[in-house]
């Protein structure tokens, strides 16, 4: 009796899993070869002895862990610190939002003559170009303005006049990356670099001294150029510098023989850099300016003669993310921190805290200085990030989200990014959208990668402490490798 009681209920179960769907089942063995490899590179990697490293990974919708190591351990995520950021503000203001700059006036326009004070304001876009601020400055003309009666005033007090963030060295003033933040300030091309001027060496004078262009065309910044032109059989290196507290550029070193070379350059004062070219543009355009100019706040009654708008953030966010601008980042920060001021950083870092809060990532477990990951005081942990990364593809800003990231080994400036030139020729190339960062000892690496199964995976691997930081991204191009190849066949149906 008790043989056929066994016999049903074995049936029974039988019957019970054939009607159960085909789900993912582990196959035993097979995760484990990938973490043996995975620690067997780590323990035996020559460039990661004595350096720091933290790992996450996990399954991308369920969040699982597929591998860990030092996954809670505080780090410096360099430019990772965007991801942060970019959710932040596509989270406070929405994909759609656009950003503007505004052309008024306190007085009234008569028979061609403007009898009052002329603002340029800003509001904080991440996009304008002196190519905008050149094209306002005409329709001012085609509004039938021949003189202005007045001053003319930029005000960029939408952001507070702190130009940099508490942890940016002075060695970084006069790189493009360390660029003063203002409410007003322009690019000189669509990489939308804020704040700087494009120099450009080339060297095809017979002269032996290479020739110099500044973009915009502008004597806001001199030029010092003790550059000469190498002889065929020496290295040339040159270099590029503001002098601090100026807008002297100095290009000292040497150029190879036939060679082009530019190099974005930080300007001091980024708002009075916009009033300067404003003022060009506006006498240029045949406006007669009595005035002088000079930085303010607009009377709260003005009228608007011009507006400028930016494209929606959704579009900002490709080159913010593909081209890791730093200056993007801490403009996003100040304006999620003004709500009822003037944007800062402090409000900015608060405001981004009680997003990740709401997203069960504690701010007490985070050291935030900043919002593009320049400081080197930033601490965030590898499981942080991969918990981000997962909890935000709920959003219904996660496309432009994703979009944004770089796609390892696409060419196309603004679809590769800074990932363009790495897993090139690979079958990781088009298989991963990610942030990477770089700082001196410091390499990382967070975002999406699709294996060879078709498996989907959330990483982050955060270096630090390394001898070398070039030396980063083969080490984390080794790690997926591993990941890409044994996570092929983890799951059956």
């Amino acid at each position: 009796m008790l043989r056929k009681v066994m016999w049903v209920l074995a049936l029974g179960l039988l019957l019970f899993t054939c009607m159960i769907p085909h789900t993912h089942v582990h196959v035993a063995g097979k995760e484990d070869k990938m973490i043996d490899r995975l620690t067997d590179y780590l323990a035996n990697e020559e460039q990661l002895q004595g350096a720091v490293f933290a790992i996450h990974i996990t399954d991308e919708q369920s969040g699982k862990t597929i591998f860990e190591k030092n996954a809670d351990q505080r780090m410096r995520p360099a430019s990772n610190m965007k991801l942060l950021t970019g959710a932040a503000v596509l989270d406070e203001l929405g994909q759609d939002h656009r950003f503007e700059t505004i052309v008024a006036t306190d007085g009234q326009i008569k028979s061609g003559q403007l009898n009052g004070n002329l603002y340029l304001i800003g509001k904080g876009d991440t996009s304008l170009t002196y190519e905008d601020i050149q094209r306002l400055a005409n329709q001012l003309h085609e509004l039938g303005i021949r003189k202005i009666n007045g001053d003319i005033i930029a005000d960029d007090t939408y952001f507070d006049q702190e130009r940099y963030s508490e942890d940016t060295t002075w060695k970084d003033e006069s790189a493009y990356y360390g660029a003063a933040i203002s409410a007003l300030t322009v690019a000189p091309d669509t990489d939308h670099d804020t704040g700087t001027v494009k120099v450009m060496v080339n060297a095809s004078s017979s002269s032996g001294k290479p020739e110099v262009k500044v973009v915009p065309e502008t004597d806001y910044v001199t030029i010092q150029n003790n550059a000469v032109i190498a002889p065929d059989n020496e290295e040339a290196e040159l270099e590029v510098t503001r002098t601090h507290g100026s807008n002297d550029i100095v290009i000292s070193g040497s150029i190879a023989t036939g060679a082009n070379e530019q190099e974005w350059v930080a300007v001091w004062e980024p708002t009075e850099y916009v009033l300067h070219l404003f003022q060009d543009y506006v006498k240029a355009s045949g406006i007669q300016v009595e005035g002088i100019t000079k930085t303010a706040k607009a009377p709260m009654k003005h009228t608007e003669l011009l507006r400028k708008e930016s494209a929606p953030l959704k579009e900002l966010l490709i080159p913010y993310m593909k081209l890791s601008n730093n200056g993007h980042a801490e403009m996003f920060l100040k304006h999620i921190g003004s709500k009822k001021k003037a944007g800062n950083w402090e409000d900015g870092i608060n405001q981004l805290e009680h997003y990740l809060d709401g997203m069960k990532l504690p701010k007490e477990k985070m050291v935030i200085r900043d919002g593009s990951g320049l400081s080197h005081v930033n601490g965030i942990t590898a499981r942080q990030l991969t918990t981000l990364l997962t909890r935000v593809q709920q959003e219904s800003w996660f496309q432009a989200f994703k979009t944004s990231l770089p796609v390892a080994g696409k060419a196309e400036r603004m679809v590769g990014g800074t990932l363009r030139n790495r897993f090139v020729d690979t079958d990781l190339a088009g298989k991963i959208e990610a942030k990477t960062g770089t700082l001196t000892g410091v390499s990382s690496l967070s975002g999406y990668m699709e294996t060879k199964s078709g498996e989907r995976v959330v990483f982050s691997i955060l270096l630090n402490g390394m001898l070398d930081e070039d030396e980063g991204p083969v080490i984390e191009e080794e790690i997926l490798k591993i990941v890409y190849e044994e996570l092929k066949s983890m799951h059956t149906n």
